[in-house]
């Protein structure tokens, strides 16, 4: 959501007094591996000008957003680990699939392939077996 404030009055605005709203969003690692042998992968048009992500990554920046939406009682915690993987090839299905691969809507089904195949291969040469999964949780209550 590129317009946060108007994502969270909206949510805000459809809770009931007492109501509880919580979110979570990347933290500021997440994949971190992954992302890099990615960019360092890819032909730079399909990385330059796309924002990678439109939420704040720090804890302290949803908690304003939150609080500043007139919402109370905003806690926010951060959770970190690592997903381990046999090898670069099962570490590059798994951000594939659980990036939505945004990179490859650029592309025609071909040249998704091919790219794809590059990706696969930087990652299986960086031997990138972990990947950290890094979420920031948010709640707060509408008074």
């Amino acid at each position: 959501m590129p317009n946060q404030k108007k994502a969270l009055d909206e949510m805000v605005r459809v809770i009931k007094s007492g109501g509880t709203l919580s979110i979570s969003t990347h933290g500021p690692d997440l994949y971190f591996e992954a992302c890099e042998a990615t960019f360092k992968a890819m032909p730079k048009s399909a990385v330059l000008g796309y924002r990678v992500e439109f939420w704040p990554r720090q804890e302290k920046q949803v908690s304003r957003m939150f609080s500043n939406a007139g919402l109370v009682d905003v806690r926010t915690r951060r959770l970190t680990w690592k997903e381990h993987f046999d090898d670069g090839r099962k570490a590059y299905e798994y951000f594939a699939c659980t990036s939505s691969a945004w990179w490859y809507s650029k592309y025609t089904p071909d040249k998704v392939e091919i790219l794809s195949q590059r990706v696969r291969a930087a990652f299986e040469r960086r031997n990138i077996t972990e990947i950290t999964t890094d979420a920031v949780l948010a709640y707060g209550r509408k008074p």
